[in-house]
């Protein structure tokens, strides 16, 4: 059975590819709803109503796009990021404050626009690497993922190295428990409030220990499309191939690595961070083709629910060229907007209702459990913050699981 020819008009991919994009926007804006949690919670709904499978998937991909472009929006206003782009916050912040807040949302669009076309550009040699270097590396993956940890945790400096162990390790117990010795919630639904209080509530609420600053934005900001910028967002494209190979690592994590060995400034760092976190979106889905593997949360939905071959990984490709278009002009115009309107909010009151609206969520999608679940990562989160370490640290919650699951460990 052909499932693509069921959509019969252009129109109805535009408008699945909007409505998924409308939706992208929500999980984008608001901190620590992340996409797989929406995934799942659609999963449910096409099951009950017995939606077309086809486009189901188009909202689907359309949305995980649209969050890869928007989810940078609270991290440069609000300094509420989440894992994908908890490393971004400082050099956001350091635009937010010099009054070009807007300027960070047009080099984020850019990054991802640029880790869109080196995903794009690199993806006909990726059907065949990625097979390739997952076989070849799959007995020394555990190595490589500790080799990793071992670099972030060195490129700290000395006095601060034991607060990034520790935060390391008591995150990656927390990964142990909610990953292999609990039954009240799936991997993916247990991540949301994990990971909305690891990032995202922890941070709101060191924000609210803060002094508030109110810094006037240049609303009118250009920013051109510099040579050097290439260069990063084709790193950024590579960036995302190897998050396809390996397990547990976030952009974050391999942003930090490339940009500690290749030297960036604060824009060009911008810019690579934002592409590996499209092309990233981009890489899960080939991996579900080439490895049979996927590597998030939509991409495990997409298998579910439809037979991938190499038909479908192409029309999914064009939605998201599709997608990324809109999540383009979507991502420029509320980043205007936050920037015009930013200074005449109470930032405290802002947090506040931040902090209320994610901690609802939390209990509807996850009840009570997961509540405790969230308050216990908050703690977690605001080790690294109170340390003075970067946070990625605290993606030991993922990372030694898979280390001891590749290990044959639990």
């Amino acid at each position: 059975m052909q499932l693509i020819p069921d959509i019969s008009k252009m129109l109805d991919i535009l408008f699945l590819a909007l409505l998924g994009c409308m939706i992208g926007i929500i999980t984008g804006l608001i901190p620590g709803l992340h996409v797989n949690t929406v995934a799942v919670i659609g999963f449910g709904v096409y099951l009950s109503l017995g939606l077309n499978p086809i486009q189901f998937v188009v909202i689907l991909t359309a949305m995980a796009i649209t969050h890869t472009f928007l989810n940078f929006i609270p991290t440069i206003f609000l300094g509420a990021p989440e894992e994908d782009t908890a490393l971004s916050i400082l050099p956001a912040h350091r635009l937010f404050i010099q009054g070009k807040s807007l300027e960070a949302v047009k080099l984020t669009a850019i990054g991802s626009l640029f880790g869109l076309g080196s995903a794009l550009l690199l993806l006909i040699p990726a059907f065949y690497l990625i097979p390739l270097i997952y076989s070849i590396s799959r007995g020394i993956i555990a190595y490589i993922l500790i080799i990793a940890v071992l670099f972030l945790i060195l490129r700290e400096k000395r006095s601060r190295r034991k607060f990034a162990t520790i935060t390391f390790f008591i995150s990656g117990y927390l990964g142990i428990l909610i990953l292999g010795h609990q039954k009240l919630l799936s991997p993916t639904e247990v991540l949301f409030p994990v990971f909305a209080g690891l990032f995202g509530l922890s941070n709101i609420i060191a924000s609210l220990r803060s002094r508030v600053i109110s810094v006037p934005q240049d609303e009118f900001i250009k920013v051109g499309i510099e040579p050097r910028f290439l260069g990063s967002g084709f790193l950024g494209g590579v960036g995302g191939a190897i998050i396809g190979v390996l397990p547990a690592l976030s952009p974050s994590q391999i942003g930090v690595i490339i940009c500690e060995i290749i030297r960036f400034d604060v824009r060009n760092f911008l810019i690579i961070i934002s592409a590996i976190n499209t092309s990233d979106a981009i890489y899960s889905l080939l991996a579900l083709f080439t490895i049979h593997n996927p590597r998030s949360g939509v991409a495990v939905i997409v298998g579910k629910v439809l037979e991938i071959n190499f038909d479908i990984i192409l029309f999914l490709i064009g939605v998201v060229a599709l997608a990324a278009f809109f999540s383009t002009i979507l991502h420029i115009k509320i980043g205007g907007l936050m920037a015009r309107y930013v200074g005449r909010i109470n930032y405290r009151n802002l947090c506040i209702a931040s902090l209320l609206l994610i901690l609802s969520l939390v209990f509807i999608f996850t009840g009570f459990f997961g509540l405790c679940l969230a308050l216990l990562a908050i703690a977690i989160g605001l080790l690294p913050i109170l340390s003075g370490v970067s946070r990625t640290h605290v993606m030991g919650v993922l990372l030694l699981p898979t280390i001891l699951y590749f290990f044959g460990i639990g």
